[in-house]
């Protein structure tokens, strides 16, 4: 949790003459350590030095108020010896003041104290992953230099990302502080379990499909479905990767759809994901929400030409108006937005950077689903009945890949960086690129006018384990097949595990005839199918009664048999009735 601090606040004493003193009569220079114990508590030391800038002057007290009330054991010190503050914690703040022992007079001459206590809620474990955010500071000219020095544990694991990046070795400096801060994440990747719900309902008569889509694979995060009731009929991808499960709803029927999962989160692509190709025009065209084709729309796209510069237009442009969260929701889109830029919600940061993007040529689409928050102020989220979050993504044509920036949280938290590095607490539930509003994300299936959560998630207690991957091959072929006619039928490989399979490679060889196919499938979602048409030439000069089709599903084989049948037997009946006709008129004949 970022905090802001107000750090310095001074009572000084003139000597000699008497006029008005300010903190401008002193330079305060900060080094600040964070030693972070195992279990999360930090000790926080500053060591400042105050500069007089005039003959005349001493401080005699110092004062700073912290954000937070989680300090303890207090401690401070000047060349003189020990100090004892006084603390007052209130409204959720820590004020503490200290009066100094040592009396430092003259230019340039220079007090040194230090301030030592103990912190609570610098560093926080959430799942796998321990985040430290350290406060910013706000943009004090009294301030000279502030350095900031972090120092971690082993057990906190690798560390996963910094924002910003220490400007000199392992310190931070003034800049950056005043920026926003500093947020670390510790850490390889981050498990969830979520309980999605999806109340269907069919208004019509007569039977009908309806779909859901489920949280899909990207490059930052791997889906397994635990289990999923009712079973839909078929899985299939869409345009934009979306996991669509088809439900067959009778007339009058609802259907209570729940879907069980285990989420993975990485801040950096997975390796092992593989991005498709895509069409840049599906993610350049005017939607709803996205009206590239307006003037204003058009006239900055034309001023800003890459992700970077539109994000930081976005970020600078638009306000998050925290009162409308406790409204119905409502979608304004771009060109409301930019009329309105001072009552903007996540939709309206996506939407904008999406239509900007799109207008200056950059394919982008829109993710929206879950995002983890303690504290949504800082970053927060719409809350109908779910908590919900949508941000942009922008397509890196040389990486070929689809990148998750967040413009919403980089404005309200001040500075902290968005764009360069998302985090562990972002699941798209859907992916909006060919149409702006469908599919629909879990948590807008609802039925009635109170709303209800259909959205469980919460950190795994324990590592998720991987699900074995499970291909079932089906061959549907006619049993019998009669020679020099042709043998149509298929093969079908179903994905029957709730995880996704990469790169399955089909080869199909039948026998006695010669027949031979192979296709490389890069990707089946969970409880989807391929299937492939057969068609297989025979030939009536082949003597063999049976035949048989193989299958080879990467190292698994299923073979289906059928039987041959010569073309003359197409003639037997014929033969027998003309003999049968014969013996009748030779019977008659012999009567006579």
């Amino acid at each position: 949790m970022i905090r802001r601090c107000t750090l310095l606040l001074l009572i000084f004493c003139a000597l000699l003459f008497p006029h008005q003193v300010r903190a401008s009569n002193f330079i305060a220079d900060y080094n600040v350590d964070y030693a972070i114990a195992p279990n999360g508590s930090s000790i926080v030391t500053q060591k400042i030095s105050l500069t007089n800038q005039f003959t005349n002057l001493y401080p005699k007290q110092y004062e700073v108020t912290i954000d937070t009330t989680n300090i303890n054991n207090i401690i401070a010190y000047d060349n003189k010896g020990m100090i004892t503050p006084k603390i007052d914690q209130k409204d959720g703040k820590t004020e503490i003041i200290l009066q100094f022992n040592d009396k430092v007079v003259g230019l340039g001459k220079t007090l040194s104290f230090e301030l030592r206590y103990e912190q609570g809620d610098i560093a926080e474990k959430h799942g796998n992953i321990w985040e430290v955010n350290i406060p910013g500071i706000e943009n004090d000219p009294t301030i000279g230099t502030y350095t900031v020095e972090i120092r971690t544990p082993p057990n906190f694991g690798p560390v996963a990302y910094m924002k910003p990046e220490p400007a000199s070795g392992r310190k931070w400096i003034k800049n950056q502080m005043v920026d926003g801060g500093i947020s670390a994440a510790y850490g390889n990747k981050q498990e969830y379990i979520a309980e999605l719900s999806y109340d269907l309902e069919n208004t019509k008569l007569t039977r009908a499909l309806y779909e859901i889509a489920l949280p899909p694979d990207t490059p930052f995060q791997q889906i397994q479905i635990r289990s999923i009731e009712p079973k839909p009929i078929e899985t299939k991808l869409d345009a934009d990767g979306n996991w669509m499960a088809t439900y067959s709803l009778e007339g009058s029927q609802k259907m209570r759809v729940v879907a069980k999962l285990a989420i993975a989160t990485f801040v950096k692509p997975r390796q092992d994901f593989k991005s498709n190709d895509i069409i840049p025009t599906d993610y350049l065209s005017v939607q709803q929400f996205w009206e590239t084709e307006d003037p204003g729309i058009k006239k900055i796209a034309s001023q800003y030409k890459t992700p970077r510069e539109i994000f930081d237009f976005v970020t600078a442009t638009l306000s998050y108006n925290f009162e409308r969260t406790k409204e119905m929701y409502k979608r304004y889109g771009a060109k409301e937005t930019l009329k309105n830029p001072k009552d903007a919600l996540c939709s309206e940061f996506t939407d904008l950077f999406v239509a900007l993007a799109r207008a200056s040529g950059i394919p982008a689409r829109e993710a929206v689903g879950y995002a983890f928050t303690t504290n949504t102020q800082l970053r927060p989220t719409t809350n109908y009945g779910d908590i919900l979050h949508s941000w942009p993504e922008y397509y890196n044509s040389a990486q070929k890949q689809w990148i998750p920036v967040d413009p919403t949280w980089a404005k309200t938290t001040k500075g902290i960086d968005y764009f360069d590095i998302l985090d562990f607490n972002h699941i798209a539930f859907v992916l909006h690129g060919v149409s702006s509003d469908y599919p629909y994300p879990a948590g807008s299936f609802k039925q009635g006018s109170i709303p209800k959560k259909n959205v469980s998630v919460q950190f795994s207690e324990k590592a998720i384990q991987t699900e074995a991957q499970s291909l079932k091959t089906t061959i549907t072929i006619p049993s019998k097949i009669m020679l020099g006619s042709i043998l149509e039928g298929s093969v079908s490989v179903q994905n029957t595990s709730g995880t996704s399979v990469n790169d399955v490679l089909i080869s199909i060889y039948a026998e006695p005839f010669i027949f031979t196919s192979s296709k490389k499938e890069p990707y089946i979602p969970p409880y989807g199918t391929v299937t492939i048409p057969l068609t297989i030439h025979t030939t009536g000069l082949i003597p063999k009664e049976k035949g048989k089709v193989t299958v080879t599903t990467n190292a698994d084989v299923t073979t289906q048999y059928f039987t041959l049948t010569p073309r003359w037997t197409l003639l037997a009946p014929i033969a027998l009735v003309i003999l049968g006709f014969l013996l009748f008129l030779w019977t008659i004949f012999k009567k006579r």
